[in-house]
């Protein structure tokens, strides 16, 4: 076959595919013309949430896990540290939405001169958290679908390879305004959107890990066959027993071939976080999180 029947072939394949979405639950899974969303390997599904980005090369070291990084913005200051920084668009905000296109838009083709690389873009943060001060978007369903079909589903062609990740919602009891219930309402109501991975937040005591494995079993039955990101979880404990909630809980997301990434609460110096109060190392519970692996 000579090139030029041969790129005749890809470009019908390609009319037919963008013509053929998948649905489910009135959503796009995904669409034939890129697949799911590749999977990481379960070394490489760790990331950091973070506000100071010279937090960033503490996590740096042979053997560590961590791959990826995010600030609850769509874009970042420089580092030395070489992980993946994955942009969000973290409310409507006028600030945060007026830029949000032009750094995705940065992002995806930086990735795709890469060698094609893939481009994974988070949606609204805590959407269903309005407490002040809390960090959530506070947004209704009704908006947040508005705001997917302006801000986020024009992104969703934009290369072959970019994945779009719903709200990332809140552990509160399901209700249709809060934690799941939110959750399942924007999937049912985002008629037409584009929506390859869900979104999810964890917090509770180290003693619940039976509870963290319910969530997201929970959320399971949400995504419907999407993967799973955890971009937010943090155990309320001593450092020890966070560490034996770690050593539980990672283990089984990464034997989990839905759970695509996690990324425990947060990069930053002091009691329960991933570093240490001098701001100059890894905290113990840093530690567990970057290097145990089993």
């Amino acid at each position: 076959m000579n090139i030029l029947t041969t790129l005749l072939l890809l470009a019908s394949l390609a009319i037919l595919t963008l013509s053929n979405p998948i649905i489910h639950n009135n959503t796009t899974i995904h669409n034939a013309r890129r697949g799911l969303p590749p999977q990481k390997a379960s070394r490489e599904r760790r990331g950091i949430a973070f506000n100071d980005v010279s937090v960033l090369p503490l996590f740096v070291g042979k053997g560590a896990m961590v791959t990826w990084t995010y600030n609850w913005d769509s874009i970042a200051p420089p580092s030395s540290a070489w992980f993946r920084f994955i942009p969000m668009l973290h409310s409507l905000r006028d600030d945060l939405a007026g830029r949000w296109r032009d750094n995705a838009e940065t992002r995806a083709f930086e990735n795709w001169r890469k060698g094609e690389m893939p481009t994974w873009l988070l949606g609204f943060n805590e959407p269903d958290n309005c407490m002040a001060g809390a960090g959530g978007s506070c947004i209704s369903v009704s908006d947040a679908v508005a705001g997917w079909k302006k801000h986020m589903e024009p992104l969703s062609t934009l290369t072959p390879k970019l994945y779009l990740g719903s709200p990332a919602v809140t552990n509160a009891f399901a209700t249709p305004t809060s934690g799941l219930g939110w959750l399942s309402a924007f999937m049912k109501a985002c008629t037409g959107c584009t929506i390859d991975f869900i979104n999810l937040h964890w917090y509770d005591r180290a003693s619940n890990v039976d509870y963290f494995k319910a969530h997201i079993n929970e959320a399971r039955k949400i995504a419907g066959g999407r993967p799973i990101w955890i971009t937010e979880f943090r155990a309320a404990g001593s450092d020890e027993e966070v560490v034996r909630f770690l050593d539980e809980v990672m283990p089984w997301m990464d034997a989990s071939s839905d759970i695509h990434r996690y990324a425990y609460f947060m990069a930053r110096p002091g009691a329960g976080m991933l570093v240490n109060g001098q701001g100059n190392g890894l905290s113990v519970i840093g530690r567990e999180f970057d290097y145990f692996y089993r």
